[in-house]
């Protein structure tokens, strides 16, 4: 089997939580990436998740190395690709998907708990992206897939979370365009999963004339990330893609006034690169 991302070097920020940044990170460097996995979190027992996921990925006969820094400050940014280009020389694919959630009203939500919520999601993609971009830019090529969510124009019971991702979508499409002639790609996914920040099931009745999720599990959105991060979706850049289950929507941005509608396709079942490889392009018009 040809493994799409061998020789590649990866970041994926929150991917110690047994979320979608875990399932990216196993996907990833099953791909052939090494893999920064980068968490600050801990177990019940006081263990570094960031460092089980390591395990988990080297007993499947791939290559990681552990991250503790925090996404919340340029240091940590800093840091998190350093770990990168210290550990595979060079930082190739950067997925940011770290991220924290308390629902909250609108008129009880702190300044404590909108800075941690901004800082965390928004200054979070800024730290790490700026970061990568330094380095992406001296090699020439890069991918960055950012995640928002689809609270970033519906809402998503926290004004704080649904702000930060809505600025996540302003900051993706800003970057695609002004690297857009330096071979760096800049996507962003907004993903529905049952995961530790949003357990349970979903609504019968999704928003944005979406038809309800066939599954939930995290591991359904790995394919298209990896499918981002490849050679193959060089020409891909700027764009939005709802992800859940087998399902895929490619969003219009927001001021396409006559522009392309919503393109909605499904997969019963879970998607893998090949599949995405030969069905996005052709879906999105492109070569």
């Amino acid at each position: 089997m040809v493994r799409k991302l061998e020789g590649k070097s990866a970041v994926v920020t929150g991917a110690g939580s047994g979320g979608i940044g875990r399932a990216v990170a196993l996907t990833l460097a099953a791909e052939g990436a090494g893999v920064v996995v980068n968490d600050i979190g801990r177990d019940q027992n006081g263990n570094r998740i960031a460092e089980m996921v390591v395990k988990e990925i080297v007993q499947a006969g791939g290559k990681a190395v552990a991250s503790y820094d925090s996404v919340a400050t340029m240091e940590g940014g800093e840091n998190i690709i350093k770990t990168a280009t210290g550990s595979f020389g060079r930082i190739d694919i950067l997925v940011n998907c770290a991220g924290n959630y308390k629902r909250t009203p609108a008129l009880e939500v702190t300044e404590k708990e909108w800075d941690s919520i901004i800082s965390v999601h928004l200054k979070g993609h800024f730290a790490c992206n700026m970061a990568a971009i330094r380095e992406m830019i001296k090699q020439k090529s890069g991918r960055i897939i950012n995640f928002s969510s689809r609270a970033a124009m519906s809402g998503g019971g926290n004004i704080a979370y649904g702000s930060a991702k809505a600025a996540i979508v302003g900051l993706t499409l800003a970057l695609a365009l002004e690297l857009k002639d330096s071979g760096i790609t800049v996507n962003c996914i907004l993903p529905s999963a049952d995961t530790k920040l949003f357990p349970g099931p979903r609504p019968k009745v999704m928003g944005g004339g979406l038809p309800p999720s066939l599954w939930l599990e995290p591991d359904y959105i790995a394919p298209i990330v990896a499918y981002l991060a490849t050679d193959e979706a060089k020409g891909i850049n700027g764009r939005l893609f709802y992800a859940s289950g087998g399902d895929i929507c490619i969003y219009t941005t927001p001021m396409d006034v006559g522009g392309q509608t919503n393109m909605f396709i499904r997969k019963v079942g879970k998607w893998n690169i090949d599949e995405l490889t030969a069905i996005i392009p052709s879906v999105l018009g492109i070569g």
